[in-house]
């Protein structure tokens, strides 16, 4: 959750152009038939100049979080990094709208009929969309995202509509079509309607498929298995529409692919590890409740995953974690038929959130994986791309996640060390300090690390530390795969 140096400093950017192209020196002449004082002219020049900035920004921000923006190509940015900037770019959109708002109302307090104006249509229309830019900041905090995600989509989609119709309608009824000021409106819908366009062209390609969603065993409930057949879709993150599950058919939530059919192996992974004594667990002193309890190369017998075709294109499997929202609702839906539910599903993607890390992760002479719960199906393509040798290690709490896993790590290559724990943490600690003090390897250590927010900036902040004030260290490339938007 904390901007990184290159984000920080693109933020700092963004901020500084806002308060510069604001209050940038602007003409002032004196006598002039249109403003009696230069107080009223600042009031009416800064407060108009408030209100292009805002639907400026706008339009940059929902070009920032556009699926199929070509902007994620042309960088090969994080999708992540850019919803970041697209939360800025939101900040500033809502103070600039706020600001010729008030501007604006002072300026016909003080130095106009302001009853007249109040009851023009677009001084109405300015008000639906002054009060729907406010209100989209208290909806779209990183609370409610996280414990009503369904009400962030529905709010954020009718809170952002409202403004950008409240815009067009406050231009329309105040300037008609003299100005152009209505034209950043237009950009906008046109940037909103050809990435949902692009999102049901990729759905109509997919097609309609069958998913069985299964409520994995040894897990309390609390993980979901997700395969959807006759599909082999790739690595990435996709979104997944259950028809069926909801009325509301619009939404669609992300998930990352665990593995496809094609990719695991339905034989034994034990004659590329016997000749492989077993790893020794790693202890910590400090804090007992972190001592790895499970620590062994896999090595272990895989089946074919449930719901595989046997004659089609194989399967596609999705691995989540159980909330309350819509991953809670086909919790329900499984469990009511004994565990295991067959739903019509909808896909949309893969589509490549991370970026090209190829160029990144290629100039390393080894790798270190750490990853959390189900933050594992975001480092199972890197671990599957890459014969280098690495070490892989992964917590989670239940039993029944690391099962359900089985496929992926037996299909693992024969250079990764996996490492597992259930139920206790990873000693992070003694993990990054032994990995960049080995002096063996004098190439580039890449770790890349997916999990909870608070592991993941745990790891970030102990690698910058043990790097600027430890012993000598190797040097790293950092990857932090945030799954939590």
């Amino acid at each position: 959750m904390v901007p990184t140096r290159g984000q920080a400093a693109y933020i700092f950017l963004i901020s500084i152009l806002n308060i510069v192209f604001l209050l940038a020196p602007y003409v002032y002449h004196h006598p002039q038939s249109t403003f009696e004082s230069r107080a009223a002219q600042e009031l009416s020049i800064v407060g108009n100049r408030a209100g292009v900035m805002a639907m400026g920004n706008v339009v940059a921000l929902i070009v920032f979080a556009a699926r199929n923006s070509v902007l994620l190509w042309v960088t090969d940015w994080s999708y992540s990094t850019y919803l970041l900037l697209h939360r800025w770019l939101g900040y500033w959109a809502v103070i600039h709208t706020v600001i010729h708002s008030f501007m604006l109302w002072f300026n016909y307090q003080i130095y106009g009929d302001y009853a007249a104006e109040f009851a023009r249509d677009y001084w109405i229309w300015g008000i639906v969309g002054t009060v729907a830019a406010v209100a989209i900041f208290p909806f779209s905090l990183l609370a409610v995202r996280q414990a009503f995600y369904e009400f962030f989509v529905v709010s954020h989609f009718a809170l952002s509509l409202l403004f950008l119709i409240g815009y067009y309608y406050h231009i329309w009824y105040c300037y008609e079509y003299a100005w152009g000021y209505e034209i950043w409106a237009f950009i906008a819908f046109g940037i909103w309607g050809c990435d949902r366009l692009f999102r049901l062209v990729r759905i109509a390609f997919r097609g309609y498929r069958t998913a069985t969603v299964t409520v994995l065993h040894d897990t309390d409930g609390e993980y979901l298995r997700i395969d959807i057949e006759n599909a082999q879709l790739g690595d990435g993150v996709a979104y997944l529409t259950f028809p069926s599950l909801s009325w509301r058919l619009w939404e669609s939530h992300p998930f990352s692919v665990a593995f496809n059919s094609s990719e695991v192996s339905e034989t034994s992974r034990a004659s590329d590890t016997s000749d492989s004594p077993p790893s020794t667990p790693t202890q910590s002193n400090s804090d007992p409740e972190k001592k790895e309890t499970a620590v062994t190369k896999q090595t272990v017998t895989v089946t074919s995953p449930s719901g595989a075709s046997q004659g089609g294109k194989g399967t596609t499997t999705f691995l989540a974690r159980v909330r309350s929202g819509f991953t809670g609702v086909l919790a329900k839906r499984a469990s009511a038929a004994s565990g295991s539910v067959r739903l019509g599903v909808l896909v949309d993607g893969p589509y490549n959130h991370s970026g090209d890390v190829t160029t990144q992760l290629k100039q390393c002479s080894s790798v270190l994986y750490i990853a959390g719960g189900v933050g594992i199906t975001a480092l199972l393509p890197y671990l599957r791309r890459f014969t280098v040798p690495s070490r892989f290690f992964f917590a989670t709490r239940k039993a029944g996640l690391l099962a359900a896993l089985e496929p992926a790590l037996a299909a693992l290559p024969a250079s990764v060390e996996a490492i597992t724990t259930v139920g206790q943490r990873l000693d992070l600690d003694g993990i990054l300090e032994r990995a960049l003090a080995d002096r063996t390897d004098d190439g580039p250590l890449g770790i890349v690390v997916c999990g909870p927010p608070g592991m993941a900036d745990h790891v970030r902040h102990k690698v910058v530390q043990l790097s600027r004030n430890g012993p000598v260290t190797r040097p790293y490339v950092l990857i932090d795969e945030a799954f939590g938007w």
